[in-house]
């Protein structure tokens, strides 16, 4: 509840609030005089707390509280309970700067007159007994559990980076993690998924051979699509093996970079749909073999099995598995 137009000046964020003051001051007002010897003496406890905890963030460097976020949460949280503390005059500075400056500018009443001056020893013993129940219970749970939850948030992000930078560690796992996603792009295509993810399981080892950039980066690109003039976007520079008059030979091309997986999956599926080309196959869209057969004559790859490739992998017992599998988790 606002008692005053100078309470709302009691919260650290309120700028508004602190003009109020401001506008009190120079009129001479005697409340806002008091509202301003508070807000010192905030400023002081708030001192006090940021030196506690410079201190405490020498000894945990580096450590679970170490980022940015929890540093400007910490530091709103500070200023607050510095407010906070001191507005039952707990310690008492506020109460001597009100008498003090009250008595420079004639502002000092009969009751302030009448009034002992309080001493340092009074002061000292103030803050001695400064009450634990200040401190909100529920509101030091909340931020307990913003921290927590901010910090598993982190940690769970950092792990599924490694995971995606070191690609997939099985059939199952490549096909858990791809599926969902593949589902869309093949509706799309009029495709099974499974017969995407075998032509990408093909083309990547079943994701453990992704390829990367010079930095080392995922490109994410499942279908080893590479980056001619129609591409616009990021590209990563590989050896790849090509077949030149049905000679295995190595060679240097870019191929496009993506930011995900599903970027990957819906540009396959706009590549094919985009590329004249590809019309014929996409006519058979619901027939594997046709369908990769038509991919393979319309030139999507040199190597001259690699319609039989993608054959093998739709049928294969890892495939028929770990799709099985999958199917069977989402009920």
């Amino acid at each position: 509840m606002i008692n005053s137009r100078y309470d709302q000046a009691r919260v650290v964020t309120d700028v508004q609030g602190l003009e109020s003051l401001r506008k009190g001051a120079r009129e001479d007002d005697p409340e806002a005089l008091k509202e301003v010897a508070a807000q010192f003496e905030a400023m002081m406890v708030q001192m006090i707390m940021k030196n506690a905890r410079q201190s405490n963030e020498l000894l945990s460097k580096d450590g679970i509280f170490d980022s940015e976020q929890v540093r400007f949460y910490q530091q709103m949280f500070d200023e607050q309970m510095a407010v906070t503390i001191t507005e039952g005059g707990t310690f008492g500075l506020a109460d001597v700067l009100v008498r003090q400056l009250s008595k420079d500018y004639g502002l000092e009443t009969e009751a302030d007159k009448n009034r002992n001056p309080i001493s340092i020893q009074e002061m000292l013993d103030r803050g001695s007994r400064f009450p634990a129940s200040r401190f909100d219970p529920e509101l030091m749970q909340s931020w307990r559990e913003k921290f927590a939850a901010e910090r598993a948030e982190k940690a769970a992000a950092a792990e599924e980076a490694k995971r995606i930078e070191k690609g997939f560690s099985s059939p199952e796992d490549f096909v858990r993690s791809l599926y969902p996603i593949a589902e869309k792009a093949a509706k799309e295509l009029g495709v099974d998924p499974k017969v995407m993810l075998s032509q990408a399981a093909l083309e990547t080892g079943w994701g453990r051979y992704m390829i990367h950039d010079e930095k080392g980066k995922n490109s994410f690109n499942l279908f080893g699509i590479k980056a001619d003039s129609r591409w616009s976007g990021k590209s990563a520079v590989v050896s790849t093996l090509e077949y030149r008059g049905g000679v295995a030979q190595r060679e240097q091309a870019p191929f496009r970079a993506y930011d995900n997986y599903e970027a990957s999956l819906k540009d396959y599926a706009d590549f094919l749909k985009s590329n004249p080309r590809y019309t014929e196959a996409l006519k058979h869209a619901s027939d594997p073999v046709k369908f990769t057969k038509g991919l393979q004559d319309a030139g999507y790859a040199t190597d001259p099995a690699y319609a039989q490739k993608i054959q093998r992998i739709i049928n294969s017992t890892s495939m028929t598995v770990a799709v099985k599998n999958y199917q069977n988790s989402q009920g």
